[in-house]
C-alpha cells in the first residue's frame, strides 16, 4: 500500500545518501561493484534491536546509533574541511598503496585529496564516538592522509598516545598543519614507507588500545599489518579496518582477519569492520550491523 512505497521511498533515499558519502569517489565499475556488495550486505544487516549480548548492544547504543552532537564536530566539518575542500595547491603524491581509483596522476590538489580520500563526516563521526566510548591509551593509525581522519580520532581522546603513519611527506606536511591549527601536540605523524616506520611505532607505544587500518587496500599487506600488530594487542583492543568491502581482496582480507583465533567479536559495518579480542567470549561472534535508521521498521515498538 501507501505506507509500504513510502518506506522503499525513504530507504532507497537514505541508502543512496549512505553509498555517496562513504564512496562518492568510486566511479564506473567500481561503482558498480560496491553498489552490488553494498545490496548484499543490506539484506544480512542486523539493527540494534537483535543484539542480545550486553557488550554488543552497548556498541550499537553508544557507537553506532549515537547521534549526539560534539563540540568538535563543527570544528572539523564547517571549518577544517570545508578549509580542505577549498584548497586548490597541488602537491605531488607518493602512493605506497593501492592508489586511487579516479585518477593515476601523482600531482594532485589538496582540494581533490579532501574530496575523495578522506572519510566523509559520518564515518567520521563514527570514529569519534568510537574512541570516546573505549577511551583508549594508546592509538596507531595506518594513512594520516591530510589528517582530517585523525583529528575525528584524535580529538575523542586528547589523553592518548596517538601515532599515525603516512607514506607520503608532502601529504603529511599538511596534515601536521592541521594538527598544529586545532593544538592537537599529542597526535605524531610518523612519514616513509610502513616498512620502516610501523616497527618504531609499534616500539614506542608497546601496547595497542585502538588501531585504525587505512594505509593500503590491498589484501597481502593488510593482512600482515595486522599480524605485526597483533603480538601487541590485548582483551580489551579494538582494531579498526576501513573499507572492507572496498574490493574483492580487502574482502578476503577481512574473511581471514576474523577467522583469527584471537579474534573474538567482529563487526561488519560495511564501510569499515571493527575486531575485538574478548577473552570472556568463548564462543566466536561475527555481526552484520547497520545503523537503525536505516532500517526503521526493524525498530520495537
Amino acid at each position: 500500500g501507501a505506507s509500504t512505497g513510502a518506506v522503499v521511498i525513504l530507504l532507497n533515499l537514505r541508502t543512496l545518501r549512505f553509498l555517496q558519502a562513504a564512496h562518492e569517489h568510486l566511479i564506473g565499475l567500481e561503482k558498480l561493484n560496491i553498489i552490488g556488495r553494498y545490496l548484499r550486505y543490506f539484506t544480512k544487516a542486523k539493527t540494534r534491536y537483535v543484539a542480545h549480548s550486553p557488550f554488543l548492544y552497548d556498541f550499537c547504543e553508544n557507537v553506532l546509533d549515537d547521534d549526539r552532537e560534539y563540540y568538535y564536530f563543527d570544528l572539523l566539518e564547517k571549518k577544517l574541511r570545508k578549509k580542505l575542500l577549498k584548497d586548490k595547491r597541488v602537491i605531488n603524491v607518493t602512493d605506497f598503496g593501492a592508489g586511487s581509483h579516479t585518477t593515476s596522476s601523482n600531482k594532485r590538489s589538496i582540494s581533490s585529496i579532501a574530496k575523495s580520500a578522506v572519510s566523509p563526516a559520518s564515518q567520521g563521526r563514527m570514529l569519534f564516538r568510537m574512541v570516546h566510548h573505549y577511551k583508549p591509551e594508546t592509538m596507531l593509525e595506518f594513512g594520516t592522509s591530510l589528517g582530517l581522519t585523525s583529528l575525528y580520532q584524535g580529538l575523542a581522546r586528547p589523553e592518548a598516545n596517538f601515532i599515525t603513519l603516512e607514506g607520503c611527506p608532502n601529504i603529511s606536511e599538511v596534515a601536521r598543519g592541521l594538527f598544529h591549527v586545532v593544538k592537537a601536540k599529542h597526535i605524531s605523524c610518523l612519514t616513509g614507507r610502513f616498512e620502516t616506520t610501523l616497527p618504531k611505532a609499534l616500539q614506542t607505544l608497546e601496547k595497542l588500545d585502538y588501531v585504525f587500518f587505512d594505509g593500503n587496500h590491498k589484501k597481502e599487506p593488510t593482512i600482515d599489518y595486522f599480524m605485526q600488530c597483533l603480538p601487541y594487542a590485548h582483551e580489551h583492543s579494538v582494531f579498526v579496518f576501513d573499507d572492507i568491502h572496498w574490493s574483492k581482496g580487502m574482502e578476503e582480507a577481512w574473511n581471514e582477519i576474523i577467522k583469527h583465533p584471537s579474534v573474538r567479536v567482529s563487526l561488519d559495518l560495511f564501510f569499515m569492520g571493527i575486531v575485538f579480542f574478548r577473552k570472556e567470549n568463548k564462543e566466536k561472534e561475527h555481526h552484520v550491523l547497520i545503523p537503525s535508521k536505516f532500517k526503521p521498521w526493524k525498530k520495537v515498538l
